[in-house]
């Protein structure tokens, strides 16, 4: 079982790609919170509830999404998780185009019946439909926190979601200690070298 932190990381090494046509608003650190979503779902007049979809092991939230009555099914009958897009109006079988399918493990629904919990065990790392800076699937949507600024603003950073596989490269302090151990390991290992060979010669 791979265990999940969250931290801060460094600059990206390539830059990040958006997904969905509009960099800005996926990797950005401006906050543009779409206020309008809900009248947006409505004016397509598809009967939908929210659902949100969580790993079973890490208990991380993946996606919030919707889903119908025909989508629930679907979900129940391939067991994996499937959703309606509101924005194309169709059924959504996640991973069906990606790769990264969700299997299905459970299904809960709230105390007044209008909202789902898809609990989910990922095939492979990654549910968002953005890259890391490796080029990765993102393990989440939900990759950047939003905290005030100094002037009261609201303002977005990148808190990935990251595994211990992952290659994340070492801050610069501490190669350079690593190199001042390795040359001081080296230093005392010449140096009893030296004294073993001092010795003999006394001897």
């Amino acid at each position: 079982r791979k265990e999940f932190s969250t931290r801060t990381l460094p600059a990206p090494l390539v830059p990040r790609e958006a997904m969905g046509g509009n960099r800005e608003l996926e990797e950005g650190a401006g906050l543009q919170l779409d206020w309008t979503k809900l009248d947006k779902v409505a004016s397509k007049h598809c009967d939908v509830v929210p659902v949100v979809v969580q790993d079973s092991r890490s208990g991380a939230v993946l996606i919030c999404a919707y889903a119908n009555e025909a989508a629930l099914e679907a979900t129940f009958k391939q067991r994996v998780a499937c959703l309606w897009s509101t924005s194309r109006n169709e059924l959504w079988v996640k991973g069906a185009t990606s790769g990264d399918t969700l299997d299905l493990d459970d299904v809960f629904i709230n105390c007044e019946q209008n909202s789902l919990v898809y609990k989910v065990t990922p095939r492979r790392k990654g549910a968002c439909h953005t890259k890391d800076q490796y080029g990765n699937t993102r393990v989440s949507c939900y990759y950047r926190r939003v905290a005030p600024t100094a002037s009261g603003s609201l303002q977005l950073s990148h808190a990935e979601p990251v595994c211990p596989e992952c290659p994340v490269p070492p801050a610069p302090e501490t190669v350079n200690r690593a190199a001042l151990l390795i040359a001081f390991a080296a230093g005392s290992v010449s140096a009893a070298l030296l004294t073993a060979a001092v010795l003999r010669q006394r001897r």
